[in-house]
């Protein structure tokens, strides 16, 4: 289940939006301030963020720029209740996905969070290079690191670095995880 982090300060926001994200089957987090929402991209790695622009202590623009170093990839939907061009330039720039006016009306969020998650799904599948996508296939196969390297005649190290990046680019847990997700993404068969 992909889940949406909703990082937003006013509880009532975050009930809506966890509602409209809970019955389009996406798992909710919330975080209320910039520093609880960082914490949360780290430990919980979620798919995509609905991000309010105006947050105690630490804005909604510093937050973006923030999980961008975090994870480049992740999307972020920034929200405010104050539609300034200035604002959704400089949003953009620093990597938003896109930028909607408060009050949200369901539809139109759900169509961007869909939008934004399929985007992401393919370009995860897409970095995934031919070796990753061979490591993969071995690790469906039961195999280990030690076990992958000898087949492949290539050190260990080797292996474990390109593992890495699986997880890494997936945002896999573990590495049966990472297959699940792979084929899940369609980027192995099952066999």
């Amino acid at each position: 289940m992909e889940k949406i982090l909703i990082i937003d300060d006013d509880k009532n926001i975050q009930s809506l939006l966890s509602d409209i994200v809970a019955l389009e089957g996406y798992e909710p987090l919330v975080a209320d301030n910039g520093k609880k929402a960082l914490k949360s991209v780290k430990t919980h790695l979620p798919d995509l963020v609905l991000l309010d622009i105006k947050l105690p202590r630490m804005d909604g623009m510093e937050v973006l720029k923030e999980i961008k170093k975090i994870d480049n990839t992740l999307m972020v939907i920034i929200l405010t209740g104050y539609g300034e061009i200035k604002d959704a330039v400089q949003a953009t720039k620093l990597g938003a996905f896109n930028y909607i006016t408060k009050p949200v009306r369901s539809k139109e969020i759900t169509a961007i969070i869909k939008e934004a998650l399929e985007i992401r799904r393919q370009s995860s599948a897409t970095d995934i290079t031919p070796r990753e996508r061979e490591m993969l296939n071995w690790l469906r196969k039961g195999k280990s690191s030690g076990e992958i390297a000898g087949l492949l005649k290539i050190s260990e190290r080797t292996v474990n670095f390109h593992i890495n990046n699986i997880l890494q680019k997936l945002k896999a847990a573990s590495r049966t995880h990472a297959v699940a997700l792979a084929i899940e993404k369609g980027i192995i068969n099952i066999e």
